[in-house]
């Protein structure tokens, strides 16, 4: 992908936003009003452009809700459900499909012109949408760290003994998880809170755990409690340096070596601003 390719041609005083969703439950929903909440007040000035979700009405009540929330907000809501796409297929393997998917979703956003996409809880990889167009999304690992499912990016940083854990936005590309960041925090996994949590772990063995997909061990949960809690100002502050052009999209996504920018301050203080509310 090149700036040649797909211009963000920036309004002047405005970000036009796509927004790829599964909408499966309180985490994407959560991103998604982080960043609404921050358009009504002024914070981000910017719009949704579309809101596509890869499912349709009756397939989940929680996506049902989503639907109501974004029609609700009088943005444009664009539905195809993989499932049904894949039943109408033959039920052939996803990988056949996957191409096939990505040319239909374009299809039904075409009269659509967002400066940027991002992927929130988007349950489906497609190559195709970010050949197209200029994606964000956003991943629960610091920049190097592990690609893939966010449990084994945890999983990973309690085996590795590791300081700290974070949480980066990157381009997305045909590449899973590989696109150049453009942003990250980062947090520490040590300390008051996080102690007990470390010394009752080191008498469990991890690796089995890990493999029965436990998720009930007490130092895996905080961590991703503070990640998860971090996710929602990451992005929020990425759009904002996006529609500030202090992050240039397309410089990064013509593959110049840009450092990402360590939203840490940012975050924490965005933090400290919605704790000092309740």
């Amino acid at each position: 992908m090149t700036s040649a390719d797909h211009p963000m041609q920036l309004n002047r005083n405005l970000l036009r936003i796509g927004w790829f969703t599964t909408a499966n439950g309180p985490g994407s929903r959560g991103m998604f009003t982080a960043v609404l909440d921050a358009i009504k007040s002024g914070e981000l000035t910017a719009k949704f452009e579309f809101v596509f979700v890869s499912r349709e009405r009756g397939q989940t009540a929680p996506t049902d809700s989503f639907m109501d929330l974004v029609e609700a907000n009088d943005i444009p809501l664009v539905t195809l459900s993989s499932l049904k796409f894949r039943r109408a297929n033959a039920n052939v393997a996803w990988d056949q499909l996957r191409d096939a998917f990505d040319r239909a979703i374009l299809a039904e956003i075409v009269d659509f012109k967002p400066d940027v996409c991002v992927m929130a809880g988007f349950m489906l990889f497609t190559p195709g949408v970010s050949r197209e167009l200029l994606c964000l999304n956003q991943h629960p690992a610091l920049p190097g760290g592990t690609i893939g499912k966010w449990q084994d990016a945890i999983w990973d940083v309690i085996e590795s003994d590791e300081e700290q854990h974070g949480s980066m936005v990157h381009i997305a590309t045909p590449k899973l998880d590989r696109g150049p960041v453009a942003t990250f925090c980062r947090f520490p996994i040590r300390g008051s809170g996080f102690t007990p949590k470390w010394e009752e772990a080191k008498n469990q063995h991890i690796p089995s755990l890990r493999r029965a997909g436990d998720e009930n061990l007490p130092l895996f949960a905080a961590i991703r409690e503070a990640g998860v809690k971090r996710e929602r100002p990451l992005v929020v502050e990425t759009l904002k340096a996006v529609a500030n052009r202090e992050v240039d999209l397309n410089v990064i996504a013509d593959g110049a070596i840009v450092a990402p920018i360590d939203m840490t301050d940012r975050v924490e203080s965005a933090l400290s601003c919605v704790d000092s509310v309740f």
